[in-house]
């Protein structure tokens, strides 16, 4: 049974999957987020804890000379400490999903003036995201519709006012192609699956520069159609 939360500003709108879905779906299907059936709300803790669907996204964010933004999560965070990826943020309750990637970028990455940026979904439909943490994360799961979008900014970064937010140990600009190397890197090192003895799920420890599998995964999603629309 789901818990549903009283609504506050931490919480998260979540949903359930229409009944047209007979079994779940498998990582990284399309959902067209219009069918998806209100439930209510809930902390991002307790979403993640009861495995409850909620939606956010991820961001491609590039400069004028085509350098991808990659960032190291800070070593006390809970959630992949030490490992890179790129800009994401859960959405919050009544937030259009468009609206989305706009406060992101002033609230993970400090910026106030937003003309020129260019902002593009690089999917149809958001994707469905699904971990399994395993008894070692108290079972956790993380169901997320996640939206992938494209951003463009009008200036090379060193023009540009960023400021990273305090998860953030470190941050680096490198091409498409740099990372494409280095994300086929650590699948080739890293990618694999672990089933447990209690027949509980687990997608596996984390593991590699990106965090695991899941992640590398929906990283190469991105990755490979910003090579496509290039």
């Amino acid at each position: 049974m789901i818990e549903i939360a009283a609504g506050h500003e931490e919480d998260l709108p979540i949903y359930q999957l229409p009944k047209s879905f007979t079994k779940e779906p498998i990582h990284l299907t399309p959902i067209n987020p219009q069918t998806l059936v209100e439930l209510g709300t809930l902390s991002i803790d307790a979403a993640h804890r009861q495995g409850v669907l909620h939606t956010g996204g991820v961001l491609y964010v590039m400069d004028s000379l085509d350098k991808l933004l990659l960032m190291k999560r800070s070593s006390t965070v809970v959630t992949c400490p030490d490992t890179w990826s790129i800009l994401g943020e859960h959405s919050i309750i009544g937030e259009d999903a468009n609206d989305l990637p706009i406060r992101a970028l002033k609230e993970e990455l400090g910026l106030t003036v937003l003309r020129r940026v260019q902002i593009q979904n690089l999917t149809e439909h958001p994707l469905y995201y699904i971990r399994h943490y395993g008894a070692r994360n108290g079972n956790r799961i993380d169901r997320q519709l996640t939206y992938m979008w494209l951003v463009k900014l009008p200036k090379p970064q060193e023009e540009i006012g960023w400021k990273l937010d305090h998860e953030v140990a470190a941050s680096k600009w490198i091409t498409l192609d740099e990372m494409d190397t280095w994300l086929g890197d650590d699948e080739k090192k890293h990618d694999m699956t672990e089933t447990i003895d209690n027949n509980d799920r687990d997608d596996g420890p984390p593991t590699g520069d990106f965090c695991h599998r899941t992640i590398r995964s929906l990283l190469r999603v991105g990755i490979d159609r910003i090579k496509e629309i290039a």
